[in-house]
């Protein structure tokens, strides 16, 4: 299967303000003698309604985005959104952090085109009464064409949605272009810009195509393939399997697993594994495995959660083989997308571990960034593909690792089905390395949802 493509925003851009199409380079007429191709015209776009996830890239560093579904209050209001078609669509908001104004882009790239192709690219966007685009921001839909160097050669913009556009109603936005002599790429997307620090308001997407002429495509348009968005009232059995272990059957950590609910538990929109100490002063916890039952070889997989702060707390988010091809570990792999432990609160830690680098050795690779992790919900990620694996925090590279290249499993044992792993652990070697609070008990590790696209 193709993997998911990690692509960051692609730096700040000036908007134009009307009611057409905004050029950037040379102009090239929206429709110059090409209308006799309109019924050759081919939506190119796999998830134009985004009921299969949230399949443009997005801006590093900050979440200003949502896949929202029929029913989401809408921020401020007691009111509630409605999909266009269907039940999901994506939302974007102002990008609230270093200088003001600023543009924050999301979307997909495009390959393989041709010169004098004609493009459209139109989506549906509404902007909300309680949560209306003010204060001077705006968003406009764009496509735009490359060079082989990156050289921009051409951009066009649509109308914008902001304060003057109509609240609660779909409206079209629309970019008509052709493609210009010497483009070999480019983007199309979502440019929001945020005016001011007071100025607030969102745009829910849906129904979006992307149509050509000729040749093009579009690159990296990744597709939600399995999820768990902890909606309903108990742990859904068919995903995931709690295992029962004993007390110090890794790593030396205190807690005994259960499948009990008062370990691992939905409601309200997200599940909960909570370590808790019983009444003859042992600790229980889950850990929730999709060993059999969801197994991927490549993709993005990631989870919206938020970790215990309690000293001796080690929950994570990772990775094994499902069928160990390379022999157990370290040589079949290991990927860690969130380890955080309560000794070292607030920094969050992304490591692989093969035969050759892990733990035992000294020689583990990994990164680690500052996050207030016990404080709110945030996005962990991995985007695996078959030569790198790129490891994120809320969009923000953390770690990089790359195939060397060798086809040698001791350092690239990463060519298998793997499952993914929720867990939290109490004490051990690395999670009570300055000791326990066990008053600090219960602690809970909260996750929002767990996803995997390719």
């Amino acid at each position: 299967m193709t993997h998911a493509v990690l692509l960051l925003a692609l730096g700040l851009l000036g908007c134009h303000r009307g009611t057409g199409t905004h050029t950037t380079g040379p102009s090239t007429p929206a429709d110059s003698g090409e209308a006799s191709k309109e019924e050759t015209l081919e939506n190119r776009l796999s998830n134009g309604g985004f009921e299969q996830g949230e399949s443009w890239w997005r801006p590093s560093g900050y979440a200003n985005h949502a896949w929202s579904k029929s029913g989401d209050a809408i921020h401020g209001s007691s009111a509630t959104f409605q999909a266009l078609e269907g039940e999901r669509a994506q939302k974007i908001w102002g990008f609230y952090s270093g200088s003001v104004p600023n543009d924050t882009e999301h979307g997909l790239s495009l390959g393989e085109l041709t010169e004098g192709d004609r493009h459209v690219f139109s989506i549906q966007a509404l902007t909300p009464t309680d949560d209306g685009v003010n204060g001077g921001s705006a968003a406009r839909i764009f496509v735009r064409y490359r060079d082989a160097s990156g050289t921009v050669l051409e951009e066009r913009s649509s109308a914008p949605v902001d304060q003057d556009s109509e609240r609660d109603t779909w409206q079209e936005l629309r970019v008509e272009a052709q493609v210009p002599s010497g483009a070999v790429s480019g983007e199309l997307g979502l440019r929001f810009t945020l005016a001011d620090w007071g100025a607030t308001g969102a745009v829910y997407l849906d129904q979006a195509s992307w149509t050509s002429t000729g040749t093009g495509r579009v690159v990296g348009e990744r597709l939600l393939v399995w999820q768990d968005e902890f909606e309903g009232s108990e742990l859904d059995l068919e995903s995931w399997t709690p295992l029962e272990l004993p007390s110090y059957t890794y790593n030396n950590e205190r807690q005994r697993y259960t499948s009990s609910p008062n370990n691992a538990s939905v409601s309200n929109g997200v599940l909960t594994i909570t370590a808790r100490q019983e009444a003859d002063g042992s600790v229980t916890s889950a850990r929730l495995v999709t060993d059999g039952k969801a197994e991927w070889t490549y993709g993005r997989i990631e989870t919206m959660a938020m970790v215990p702060s309690g000293v001796g707390t080690w929950p994570a988010f990772w990775m094994l083989p499902s069928d160990w091809a390379y022999g157990g570990w370290p040589d079949s792999g290991e990927i860690d997308i969130l380890e955080h432990v309560g000794c070292s609160l607030g920094t969050v830690y992304q490591t692989v571990h093969t035969g050759a680098y892990n733990h035992l050795l000294g020689t583990q690779k990994g990164g680690e960034t500052g996050r207030d992790a016990a404080g709110a919900m945030h996005l962990y990620a991995v985007d695996w593909g078959p030569e790198t694996m790129v490891f994120t925090v809320d969009g923000e590279p953390v770690f990089v690792f790359d195939n060397d290249g060798t086809g040698n499993s001791a350092t690239w044992p990463f060519d298998q089905e793997f499952h993914v792993i929720l867990n939290l652990a109490f004490g051990g070697d690395w999670g009570g390395f300055c000791g326990v609070d066990m008053d600090a008990l219960p602690e809970a590790f909260v996750i929002d949802w767990v996803r995997v696209y390719q």
